[in-house]
């Protein structure tokens, strides 16, 4: 028999005894990644409602800096949530095709620590610091053939 952990009887949380990437765990990721869509959504709204009260002329040189670059910070903001809301579409669409969970690079298990602090993640820990130390040898290179 699998054991579940649960806070409540509502609130399920994943073990690592329980077969990787069961129902029980998709759903649990499934529930946490709209939740997270859901919160990028109403950030996205904020930042618009924000840029559209920063667009109103200044008159003094340092205030219409100052609000130029407040425009420049939510529009980035802007562009991050929605970024990420497309992470978040992705890793849904994962979910549906069954590879959720599982690393794009190598086809591990990406784990169940590592999917709880960044559920639309699309590599495992492994495939992330072999790719980071390629692209820290790829500068290297670059570094040495410009010297």
């Amino acid at each position: 028999m699998t054991q579940v952990s649960q806070l409540s009887s509502d609130r399920y949380y994943p073990l690592d005894n329980e077969p990787y990437m069961s129902e029980g765990q998709l759903a649990y990721f499934k529930g946490k990644l709209m939740q997270r869509k859901d919160e990028l959504h109403k950030n996205i709204y904020k930042s618009i409602k924000k840029i559209k009260t920063l667009e109103a002329t200044q008159a003094d040189l340092l205030d219409r800096s100052n609000a130029y670059m407040d425009l420049a910070l939510e529009v980035k903001s802007f562009e991050r949530h929605s970024d990420m809301i497309v992470q978040v579409d992705r890793a849904l669409a994962r979910i549906d095709d069954g590879s959720f969970g599982y690393c794009e690079l190598t086809g591990d298990k990406i784990g169940l620590r590592r999917l709880e602090a960044i559920p639309f993640t699309t590599l495992s820990i492994k495939a992330l610091e072999e790719f980071e130390a390629d692209q820290g040898n790829m500068f290297i290179s670059k570094q040495t053939l410009y010297s």
